[in-house]
């Protein structure tokens, strides 16, 4: 309880979720860039530190778009992170989190994960 304690108190500060925004932001444009020079099609969603890459032309805004990507290429994406020391949600209709561990070193080692995957594509 002591941790779930502290956690609780550390999320209070208006900073640390202003970080985690920041990071998602960081992240998100990482990803995109890196799609765009492979020539990839990715939509990306993200909420607050709640995240999904979907592979589609069409961005997802209800499950008749969200269905349309490419399942194929999300489970590609997928087992090419994990080769590249990135674990992801394994399914593209889940969500990946951010959490206040992943700092700028973090989301700089995913986004290289991430070209390297891309480079293969």
């Amino acid at each position: 309880m002591s941790a779930g304690i502290a956690a609780l108190e550390l999320i209070r500060n208006e900073k640390v979720w202003e970080e985690m925004e920041a990071r998602g932001r960081q992240l998100d444009a990482g990803i995109e860039s890196a799609a765009k020079k492979a020539g990839v099609p990715i939509q990306q969603t993200r909420v607050g530190t709640m995240r999904t890459t979907f592979f589609n032309e069409t961005k997802p805004v209800d499950w008749n778009t969200v269905k349309l990507a490419d399942k194929v290429q999300f489970g590609k994406f997928f087992q090419k992170m994990l080769q590249n020391g990135v674990y992801l949600a394994p399914s593209q209709f889940e969500a990946g989190f951010l959490s206040i561990v992943h700092d700028e070193t973090v989301i700089a080692a995913t986004i290289a994960a991430v070209e390297e995957t891309f480079k293969t594509w």
